[in-house]
């Protein structure tokens, strides 16, 4: 009585199933059908990118800063 696979294959089945359920339950239970579908996503992406702007510019501003605390090390070496 060896383990043979067959739990790993039914959970693999299992975990799919779930995941293509998941996904027709979205699409199904989308009162405005494909339009609806477009806002949200519509939604989703102008938040990402905003989030992804906002990441940018505190990565600007903290780099900046690094910069300068660098270069006010290396002014205080020189004296």
């Amino acid at each position: 009585m060896g383990n043979d696979g067959k739990g790993s294959g039914f959970f693999g089945g299992f975990i799919l199933g779930g995941i293509i359920g998941a996904i027709a339950a979205f699409f199904l239970s989308q009162k405005g059908g494909r339009d609806s579908f477009r806002s949200k996503f519509s939604e989703a992406v102008s938040h990402v990118r905003e989030t992804t702007r906002e990441a940018i510019e505190e990565g600007k501003e903290a780099a900046a800063r690094k910069e300068a605390e660098f270069q006010t090390g290396l002014d205080e070496e020189d004296k």
